[in-house]
């Protein structure tokens, strides 16, 4: 059982801590703090690694181009149908304009001292206060972030498993005895149906009793 947590752990373990760097009261301060827990004085080596590959991945994402945000683009079309006087009837910003602006941002956007992902992970962090939406938070700043949000979207969106552990670590093999393979079709379409009825109730609708040929 031992063997199988830690293969599962090795996994999955950097896109868990990954997940939480992306929480703002949490950031690398408490991936730091259960490390040092965890792996006692091995600790900053598990902890270079969570730093390096956050930063791999970011790199990953900032070669993406940057979407137009809507109110931008809107600012754009509504731009685009501007006279300027004096201009010999040139618009104010072409559809062509805003485009080499975006190339111009990215270019520029390379050559400054700081990420956005090392700007993000040296602000304080947020006081803990119940109920966070943490995508609501990047959401309101993916104006201030917009590559490190689409990360944190991507990131912050996966699903965890359902799969109770028992079931993950089971080692026993699951193998349907004589009984349960000739079972009707219909008796396990009713056995099914039965058991999600009395789980989560029977349908309103449902009004005839299940008949079961056994």
């Amino acid at each position: 059982m031992h063997e199988k947590i830690d293969k599962y752990w090795r996994n999955c373990s950097l896109a868990l801590v990954i997940a939480v760097v992306m929480d703002p009261r949490f950031k690398m301060k408490l991936v730091e703090f259960s490390f040092t827990k965890i792996y006692g004085e091995d600790a900053h080596v598990h902890v270079k690694i969570v730093d390096d590959g956050i930063h791999e991945l970011f790199d990953e994402y900032a070669t993406l181009p940057l979407p137009l945000t809507p109110a931008y683009a809107e600012e754009g079309n509504a731009g685009s149908n501007m006279k300027v006087e004096g201009s010999q009837g040139g618009t104010l910003l072409s559809d062509n304009g805003l485009t080499d602006f975006d190339a111009y941002i990215m270019e520029t956007s390379t050559h400054q001292t700081k990420s956005e992902l090392d700007q993000y992970l040296e602000e304080s962090l947020l006081p803990r206060v119940p109920d966070f939406d943490v995508l609501g938070w990047w959401k309101l700043n993916k104006l201030k972030y917009p590559t490190l949000s689409k990360m944190a979207r991507d990131i912050l969106s996966i699903p965890v498993s359902t799969i109770p552990p028992d079931s993950i670590f089971d080692k026993k093999s699951k193998e349907m005895d004589q009984y349960r393979s000739s079972l009707r079709p219909e008796t396990v379409e009713a056995l099914v149906c039965t058991k999600d009825w009395m789980q989560y109730g029977a349908p309103e609708s449902l009004t005839a009793l299940v008949k079961m040929e056994i």
